[in-house]
């Protein structure tokens, strides 16, 4: 069990401010950097501070703070329940400074929880239809940052523009577990395998490959 520290609150609080903000509302508590973007360099020097400093404080890979590294970028996620403490804490310090109280409950509610409940049955119902169609491997973006159930990427290829279209869900790869056990194996089916190929250039989402069969 860690001990959080000052210096761990108040980098997790800096990111919770610029890389999360109303987002959580929806459950997106996660940030990537691209490895061959220069861009990324500083925030990804800083993320890793913050990753570096609650493992110091004690605290497990999978606890408070975790990262994840793929073929050409890192996902930085915070767990949701600091999250709604931060923005709990965060009203308090502003409500001392104004002098008004604007309630210091739970300020994210449970939009976070319908937002992901919601998704996994939109991957399930999806992974179902093609399965049955006779497509068992689909193309899907998990860690989702967009507010609608899709991505859209575009650009330029052999001197034409096109556009492909991914399904989005703001979940995470090891839903996948609850997927199968709550929706997908009582209609018959189970994700056998699930591939994490690349955080999109948009930055609003991971590409995996999704492998589904009958059981």
């Amino acid at each position: 069990m860690g001990n959080t520290s000052k210096k761990m609150m108040n980098l997790l609080t800096e990111f919770m401010i610029s890389e999360i903000g109303s987002k959580a509302l929806d459950g997106i508590t996660y940030s990537f950097v691209l490895k061959d973007n220069p861009n990324d360099r500083e925030s990804y020097n800083r993320y890793m501070e913050i990753y570096k400093e609650v493992r110091n404080c004690g605290f497990s890979p999978d606890e408070i703070f975790r990262a994840y590294e793929l073929s050409n970028g890192y996902i930085f996620d915070m767990d949701l329940n600091v999250v709604k403490h931060i923005s709990t804490e965060l009203v308090k310090a502003v409500e001392k400074t104004d002098g008004v109280q604007y309630g210091t409950g739970d300020l994210i509610g449970s939009s976070p929880e319908k937002r992901r409940k919601a998704d996994m049955n939109g991957l399930a119902n999806y992974v179902l239809g093609e399965l049955q169609k006779g497509k068992s491997v689909t193309e899907v973006a998990l860690f989702s940052r967009n507010s609608v159930p899709h991505i859209i990427i575009s650009g330029k290829t052999a001197g034409r523009y096109a556009s492909i279209k991914y399904n989005a869900y703001a979940i995470r790869h090891w839903d996948i577990e609850i997927i199968n056990a709550k929706l997908l194996i009582p209609a018959g089916a189970r994700i056998s395998r699930i591939e994490p190929c690349e955080i999109l250039p948009t930055k609003t989402g991971v590409k995996f490959l999704i492998t589904t069969e009958p059981c």
